[in-house]
């Protein structure tokens, strides 16, 4: 009994050593299956860029006024020798690891269609270490380049903290010589481009001066360098000085900029934006910064109050209190108010859109850009384009919405469309809360007086047959006045024929002057049964004239267009006033038949 248990054992252990055994093969080949599928993937990957050559490439680097270094690596692709048709997946190139932290934004795009943007990888490395690379990556079905044809690609960098200064006016460039690609180039032309009325002093390349060819483009010096076979992953820091002669070239650094727009419900946009800056160049008094066209009622001020201001244009010079030396911190508050009619626009009676650009001209990277839009009371936040919110903060009466950023460069799209839901009625209800209060005021007053009631007018009551039949009949007005403006557009517009639309017109005129007669009876014997009534016809009355006096208008205004007596701008202003007035004029008559739907219940 003994050996036969120890017998069951030793295959237990054996059968589970064989099945162990077995989960480690299959898991093994799991492995090798994955790891065979995932270098055939990249071997297809790196065989689309490795299939070409960079023929040129052209490195120009462009320092912009307030101290942002662009540098455009646009390349001239090609097949191999020996290479038909290559389909190109994805691209990279990058430049020294040490660039990578200055680095703000970057974008690519074919060169002839520079408004097409590609996608773009960032920190992706090339393969070796010490490189920052990005991969570029094509459109799905990739891009073919066929024999003899070339192919241009522009990636574009864009650094700060690239430039600093040594004095007042003698400032220095760090930067990446060459581009670091995965392959030798045949040409490379470095180009700079220093700032205007700079004059280039000296330079620093592997521990000696680089000479360039100096020339000039209006009031900047261009500094070229043309360079034979680039090798790959070149690593070529370099320096370069320039002097700004007496001309203040500040180096700024925007650590935070808030921006709050009021929309209030009187028509007017409220805009309140504070900065916190940081100097990181030579001392500085003043700083410009932008704000969009049409704006009014500039103020500026600090923490301690109202600071000293310039305009000119669409830009302000603020002038701080105190100079502001190297790595010293300000903040500042700039406010203004734009008009309604030019950044809002309403699409129907409920819809209202918001227009903007989240920020005006600036030169400068914001390391943190937030945007707050508090819309008008009782107005509902529906959709914004292309961003979503980042919160959306709700009171009682009122929505707030907002939007946050981080390392926002000029090149990137800040044009931004809000939609919201609004009732016209919003606007009037705090003065109609105002004069709701007064006159419950008013009206305890009058009660404690215990002023003299004056004798009540005896009401004939109106018989409710007679409501529901004007009503009804005027309702049926209404649709026979549609039917024939719809009759008379589609007629214009040749989807009816005119014989049809005469019988059509006929029969409707006689339908319309058979209401119009009960109308009449109608509303005679309801003014008769008092005051109030007689009220209430004649608000009618005055709505209808107005509107006949609209479309008379109209139909005048139409005709002094059509013979050139006035402008398009001012026909157009005052069609849109017609059309305000005959929307009130019909928003009062159909106040008047509501109430007296309710007279019915």
């Amino acid at each position: 009994m003994k050996e036969l248990c120890t017998r069951m054992v030793c295959d237990l252990k054996k059968a589970s050593i064989t099945l162990l055994l077995l989960a480690f093969s299959l898991l093994l080949f799991t492995f090798a299956s994955t790891y065979v599928n995932a270098s055939a993937v990249n071997a297809k990957t790196a065989s689309s860029s490795a299939d070409v050559q960079v023929d040129q490439v052209s490195h120009t680097i462009k320092i912009r006024e307030g101290a942002l270094v662009i540098i455009n690596d646009t390349l001239k692709l090609s097949p191999k020798a020996g290479k038909s048709t290559v389909s190109l997946q994805n691209f990279s190139l990058g430049f020294p690891f040490q660039y990578g932290f200055n680095l703000d934004y970057c974008f690519a795009y074919e060169a002839s269609t520079p408004d097409t943007w590609l996608d773009v990888e960032l920190d992706t490395g090339l393969g070796r270490l010490g490189f920052y690379g990005v991969n570029v990556v094509f459109p799905e079905l990739g891009v073919d380049i066929g024999n003899g044809e070339s192919y241009n690609l522009t990636v574009i960098f864009v650094f700060s903290n690239l430039v600093s200064s040594e004095t007042a006016t003698l400032l220095n460039l760090d930067f990446p010589m060459y581009p670091s690609l995965t392959q030798n180039a045949s040409v490379c032309n470095v180009t700079v481009i220093l700032p205007p009325k700079a004059n280039f002093t000296d330079s620093t390349f592997h521990g000696k001066g680089l000479d360039f060819n100096i020339t000039t483009l209006g009031d900047s010096q261009i500094l070229k360098h043309p360079k034979r076979s680039l090798e790959s992953f070149e690593y070529e820091p370099a320096w370069l000085s320039f002097n700004m002669s007496a001309l203040a070239f500040p180096i700024i650094e925007f650590n935070e900029v808030k921006r709050e727009i009021i929309l209030d419900q009187w028509g007017s946009i409220h805009i309140s934006n504070s900065y916190s800056i940081t100097n990181r160049g030579y001392d500085i008094s003043n700083v410009k910064v932008g704000f969009p066209e049409g704006a009014h009622d500039l103020a500026v001020r600090d923490e301690m109050g109202s600071i000293g201001k310039l305009t000119e244009k669409e830009t302000v010079t603020v002038y701080i209190r105190e100079t502001l030396h190297t790595d010293e911190t300000e903040k500042f508050f700039l406010s203004y108010r734009i008009p309604w009619e030019k950044y809002v626009s309403q699409h129907n009676r409920l819809n209202y859109n918001l227009n903007f650009t989240f920020f005006e001209r600036f030169n400068w990277t914001i390391r943190k850009l937030t945007v707050s839009i508090t819309l008008p009371q009782g107005a509902e936040f529906q959709y914004s384009n292309p961003l979503n919110p980042h919160s959306i903060e709700k009171s009682v009466f009122q929505e707030t919405v907002s939007f946050a950023f981080f390392n926002v460069t000029p090149f990137e799209d800040l044009n931004f469309d809000l939609t919201y839901g609004y009732l016209v009625f919003w606007a009037s209800f705090y003065p109609t809360l105002w004069m709701g209060v007064l006159i419950i005021i008013a009206s305890a007053i009058a009660f404690l007086w215990r002023a003299p009631k004056p004798p009540a007018v005896p009401m004939v009551p109106v018989p409710p047959e007679d409501l529901r039949s004007f009503v009804e009949t005027y309702e049926g007005k209404t649709r026979i006045l549609s039917e024939l403006e719809s009759m008379e557009e589609k007629l214009r517009k040749g989807k009816i024929p005119r014989r049809r639309y005469k019988v059509r017109k006929k029969m409707l005129e006689g339908r319309l002057s058979t209401l119009s007669r009960d109308l009449s009876n109608l509303g005679g014997k309801i003014r008769t049964a008092g005051s109030k009534y007689a009220n209430i016809m004649r608000q009618i009355e005055v709505a209808e004239t107005m509107l006949e006096g609209v479309e008379k208008d109209i139909r005048r205004i139409e005709a002094r267009y059509r013979r050139g007596e006035i402008s398009k701008g001012a026909y157009g202003k005052l069609i849109e006033e017609y059309h305000r007035r005959m929307e009130r004029a019909r928003t009062t008559i159909d106040g008047v038949l509501l109430r007296l739907r309710e007279e019915i219940r």
